[in-house]
């Protein structure tokens, strides 16, 4: 009966353990597309972040553009807590970067957090 609640033990674990790393830790190619803005309709906060409808482009070249930043860069940085991301572009008195995490919640696509209070989000299109 031990060695079962051993085994149990280490099989919850193990299946924990690998949920987290599915649900936080992306690579560069798992990133890059498209990704469409999410639950923006509040009054805004945060002057660095969309509260519009706008698209953000990934590409492979550490390179990004969207309707509301322009055209950019990105790095992809790995934490404890999971993946993050910052953009870097220009604006009218010269650069300016905004940094994030990356999450994919339920098992579903990967999401750039803007707001995580008020669940405002880039969602990636397939």
């Amino acid at each position: 009966m031990k060695r079962k609640l051993i085994l149990v033990s280490k099989i919850t674990v193990v299946t924990f353990v690998i949920c987290c790393a599915y649900n936080n830790f992306f690579t560069k190619g798992m990133l890059t597309g498209i990704y469409i803005n999410q639950n923006y309709h509040y009054t805004p906060n945060r002057v660095e972040i969309p509260y519009a409808p706008d698209t953000l482009t990934l590409l492979k070249n550490n390179q990004f553009f969207s309707n509301y930043w322009g055209i950019g860069s990105y790095e992809i940085f790995y934490t404890l807590g999971g993946t993050e991301i910052e953009l870097t572009y220009n604006y009218r008195y010269g650069k300016a970067g905004y940094r994030t995490s990356i999450k994919r919640i339920n098992f579903g696509m990967p999401k750039i957090i803007l707001d995580i209070d008020r669940d405002h989000y880039y969602e990636k299109l397939e």
